[in-house]
């Protein structure tokens, strides 16, 4: 197969490729980020470079105009490599930095007491062998470590590996070690050692998210925090959403593999990274606790997930033993202990138990609705005495996908918006203050909330053409609500929010809030009832309270119940990874969950209809954003 040069603008990379590799393919290979929210389907159109020299193979993509077409535009993710290329990546086409929600979260499962690292440095003082003393020298090395250990440990044994690896080191460095212990559900392992040179070592926690990986560096020794690294998940190059990589790993022969050995890819990455950053070898990384849906983490063990789609949706697992690194291709220490946060149900996973366990949900008096906000809406109501759970799919729409000019939380993204009607203004902000490119999932909750506030759009979504504003138009046949003008940000084009897309978004708001509302009917209270909610996840994070109970996104409650309480997975991973507290309570909570299962539930579906109106059907739900809009309950 033939080779070709392709250079990509204006980052200069070059590389060669085989022929017939997609442009997407080329840059990701060059290292350049190219947005793709449909995963490489030709769907979305935000993959648009301009070939300026050669000439491609493959499709230019569906979605281009005639004037796009003449100048040389084609989708990275259809045309491909079948000549020399130079092909400039536009600045709307470019992915920047994700904000993608790494530091710690606001918990109060900080509390519990990091009693037991799942894995720690020992280091062992060994008595020196006489003529008359045949103590071995495994003996000897666990001799000297009871001391240090017999609080988190009554009895520690020896892995093969070390044990070969201890007669050479303790005489070479006059009996003293270090020993790298860890906590393999209550046993203590020897699984390394190394000479005592005071080496730090350190754990990972990882939110192992559908659409994003987050990955933080702990000292173990400290027990504090040092640095966090993120990124877009390989995966969705199979699919943007958990049913479309069950589909991938069912119809395509490696499909399963393809998606087990994206995730790891991702993570490693990010490993690198973190750790690179700061001098730390990976057999210093001694450690790893991982969080994720029950699909995520069927997918990250190579489970096959395919029950999962179909009745009576029993995942094939829901709880692992302590896994070693290499069992799942981490690169860290190969064997490092790696605890996998337990599932509930088939779609409440890890995260959710993680999340629950940071926010000491389950150890409150107040009756509390946490809701974990992202591709899919998972939610737990209860307080201390019970709890119940439950998962929709809110979709990939406040993530950009379906929205013309909806993107990821990346610099340049539009994260907060408000329209006065009066003077015919927007007010906005972009992430890093960069120009605007298009309108995130926080933005994207700010412009319906803008738009219904001022009659522009009715309560089902669609657009007054009549409206008073030159805002309003129809393009391409679809009528639209011009945000950006283009002279404004340095484009070429608006940016604009359509009525198609209006309606993918309130179809996904009408799923979180249906499924909180079923929840809580199952249980015969109403939102008035709640004490406070929690809005959990990185989209979640961004949230302007008012704009999503305008919306009907939350329900309407007092806004100062309502708390974003941050990226509580990972906060949860990383009590995990330095607390036994925190591992069995994982184990307790996912048992003490009682999972409401909403796809059998007809009603679920009712309350799902009389959502996909801004806010509600029912006003009478929503009497605080009623009397705000002056609607007709």
């Amino acid at each position: 197969m033939s080779s070709h040069i392709v250079v990509f603008l204006p980052d200069g990379a070059c590389l060669e490729v085989e022929s017939g590799q997609t442009i997407l393919e080329a840059a990701k290979a060059a290292g350049v980020a190219i947005d793709s929210s449909c995963g490489g389907q030709g769907t979305c159109g935000k993959c648009k470079v301009v070939v300026s020299l050669g000439q491609p193979g493959g499709r230019p993509g569906d979605s281009l105009s005639g004037e796009e077409l003449e100048n040389g535009v084609v989708l990275a993710c259809q045309a491909t490599v079948a000549d020399d290329l130079v092909v400039e990546v536009p600045l709307e086409s470019q992915r920047g930095e994700l904000q993608i929600l790494m530091g710690r979260a606001e918990v109060a499962g900080e509390s519990l007491q990091a009693d037991t690292s799942l894995a720690s440095r020992v280091t062992a003082d060994m008595e020196p062998p006489g003529a008359s003393d045949d103590v071995s020298d495994g003996e000897r090395l666990l001799a000297s470590l009871s001391a240090s250990t017999g609080d988190s440990f009554p009895q520690v044994e020896i892995d093969l590996a070390a044990l070969r690896a201890l007669p050479p080191m303790a005489r070479e460095n006059a009996w003293r070690v270090d020993a790298l212990v860890g906590d393999f559900g209550g046993e203590g392992r020897v699984f390394d050692v190394a000479p005592a040179e005071g080496r730090e070592v350190y754990g990972l926690a990882v939110d192992v998210g559908t659409t994003t990986v987050v990955v933080h560096l702990i000292d173990l020794t400290t027990q504090g925090f040092v640095d966090a690294c993120a990124s877009l998940n390989d995966q969705i190059a199979c699919g943007e959403d958990v049913i479309s990589r069950i589909i991938h790993a069912q119809e395509h022969p490696e499909g399963l593999v393809q998606l087990r050995d994206a995730v790891r890819a991702t993570i490693n990455r990010c490993v690198r990274e973190v750790a690179g950053q700061h001098g730390v070898a990976p057999t210093q990384l001694i450690a790893a606790a991982c969080v994720g849906n029950t699909v995520m983490t069927h997918l990250l063990l190579g489970v096959d997930p395919a029950a999962l789609r179909r009745e009576p949706y029993v995942p094939a697992i829901k709880t692992t033993p302590v896994l070693r690194a290499s069992d799942i291709g981490l690169d860290i220490h190969p064997a490092a202990p790696v605890h996998v946060a337990p599932c509930v149900s088939s779609y409440v996973g890890g995260d959710i138990t993680a999340g629950v366990l940071a926010t000491a949900l389950d150890r409150s008096p107040r009756l509390t609705l946490f809701i974990d906000m992202g591709t899919n809406g998972e939610m737990v109501i209860g307080h201390e005495e019970w709890m119940m759970c439950c998962s929709c799919s809110a979709g990939p729409a406040f993530e950009g996908s379906g929205v013309e000019y909806g993107m990821y939380a990346t610099v340049g993204a539009i994260e907060r918006l408000s329209y006065d009607p009066e003077s015919d203004h927007v007010e906005w902000v972009t992430i890093g203050d960069a120009r605007p490119r298009g309108i995130c999932g926080s933005g994207l909750v700010d412009a319906l909330a803008a738009l219904l506030r001022a009659g522009a759009i009715d309560r089902a979504g669609r657009i007054d053409l009549g409206f008073p504003s030159r805002r309003v138009r129809v393009r391409n046949e679809r009528p639209e609500f011009v945000f950006i003008w283009g002279e404004e940000a340095g484009r070429s084009d608006d940016i604009s929010l359509g009525e198609d897309a209006i309606q993918n978004l309130i179809r996904s708001k009408a799923a979180v809030y249906a499924g909180a509302e079923t929840l809580l009917e199952s249980l015969g209270l109403s939102a008035g009832d709640v004490e406070q909610i929690m809005v959990a996840g990185a989209f979640g994070n961004f949230l302007d309270a008012e704009s999503a109970v305008t919306i009907g996104l939350l329900p309407d409650v007092p806004l100062e119940r309502i708390r974003f309480v941050g990226n509580t997975a990972v906060a949860g991973a990383n009590l995990a990874l330095l607390g036994r507290e925190a591992r069995t309570g994982m184990e307790e909570l996912a048992g003490r969950m009682t999972n409401f299962e909403l796809s059998v539930v007809p009603r679920y579906m009712d309350r799902y209809v009389s959502g996909l109106f801004l806010p509600h059907t029912d006003l009478q739900r929503f009497p605080s954003v009623a009397s705000k809009l002056e609607l007709r309950t």
